[in-house]
């Protein structure tokens, strides 16, 4: 069934799906502002089911008129008794018939009935998927790089090496020291978004909007990962007042999973020297990825070669890779190892500085 959202920033979508037990089969988000638009879509869900009155079935449903030749008349047969022979005719052989609807009609319109429903379902895919082919082969490259990378060299394999976080916002920041980092980030909060935070001893990640985990340096970079919702300014001034403070380059970056839309910036001593974000624009049945970007000479210095259409096919690949040239290297972390990580959090009044020790998921 189709479903139509009107989410309260003013974007509109709309969606085929199969309803699962009368409800979505799982979360739907607003492309633009990423709201959670599943209330709204299961509440369609349950209205459509309401109002959709039931289909009787036909009393007498017609089915297959079978003509055939009547049977022959049985030859007579004798029966030995008492006193002589008594002809009688034998009961004639039982044949079962056809009953209506079943027979030939039924395989027939079971062929039918799905080449036509496999021909609809193929239009709507190429109507509305054309779209989203460059996203798949995207997907699809990157699963192969993945399956057939090997060694630590990271501009060797086609995978996201640096950049594999989505539905978060990190910071990589250019130092060796996470408390000078805390410190700095501390400062920032306090004098630019008149805020306290908090440097606290904990083993978990993040959990909620405000909360920032802190992981100490890994060749030459700490990373500070933060919620989707750290909003876009604050995120990329803390990027300029960490790369101003430090002297180094910051790399900001935050995914969303749902259309693989992007943020992504350089940064070096204040300044922000390549920025590229990554926007889906629906409308109708049309899925538009708007790539937007700044500072192009800055990338094309560091290798890459944009392709037919510029920088209009700048992705998430391409900004990984960008890291790499620059000096970024995430991707020989020992999964499972222990990582020394703390907690940044706002509006708490705790400073401890021991930190807490745990396995890094990844």
């Amino acid at each position: 069934m189709e479903i139509k959202i009107l989410c309260q920033c003013g974007t509109k979508f709309k969606f085929d799906v199969e309803p699962v037990n009368g409800r979505m089969p799982g979360p739907v988000n607003c492309p633009a502002c990423g709201a959670d638009a599943t209330p709204q879509a299961n509440a369609l869900i349950e209205s459509a089911a309401v109002s959709a009155p039931a289909q009787p079935l036909p009393a007498n449903p017609v089915g297959l008129r079978i003509n055939r030749p009547p049977a022959p008349p049985p030859e007579s047969s004798t029966v030995a008794a008492a006193g002589g022979t008594a002809p009688f005719r034998a009961a004639p052989p039982r044949v079962p018939t056809a009953r209506a609807g079943a027979g030939t009609r039924s395989p027939v319109m079971k062929v039918v009935t799905s080449i036509l429903v496999v021909a609809i379902a193929l239009f709507g895919a190429w109507r509305f998927g054309a779209k989203w082919y460059k996203r798949a082969s995207l997907v699809a490259q990157v699963a192969s790089a993945l399956g057939s990378a090997s060694g630590d060299d990271g501009e060797s394999s086609g995978g996201a090496k640096n950049l594999w976080y989505e539905k978060c916002a990190v910071l990589f920041i250019q130092h060796t020291n996470h408390l000078e980092v805390a410190e700095a980030c501390q400062d920032y909060w306090k004098t630019k978004l008149h805020k306290e935070l908090a440097l606290i001893n904990s083993s978990s990640e993040y959990m909620n909007p405000g909360e920032y985990e802190l992981i100490p340096a890994h060749n030459g970079y700490v990373r500070i990962v933060g919620a989707s919702e750290w909003p876009v300014q604050e995120h990329e001034g803390m990027a300029r007042h960490l790369s101003e403070k430090f002297g180094g380059k910051v790399f900001e970056w935050r995914a969303e999973s749902f259309a693989d839309t992007y943020h992504f910036g350089v940064y070096e001593q204040g300044v922000r020297k390549f920025h590229a974000q990554m926007d889906v624009k629906i409308s109708g049945e049309n899925a538009d990825e708007i790539v937007t970007t700044e500072g192009n000479e800055f990338a094309i210095a560091n290798g890459y070669k944009p392709g037919a259409e510029g920088f209009k096919e700048f992705g998430e690949l391409d900004a990984d890779k960008l890291t790499q040239k620059l000096g970024l290297k995430i991707w020989d972390e020992k999964e499972g190892a222990e990582l020394k990580t703390m907690l940044l959090k706002e509006g708490a009044t705790v400073n401890p500085t021991v930190s807490g020790q745990r396995p890094r998921q990844q």
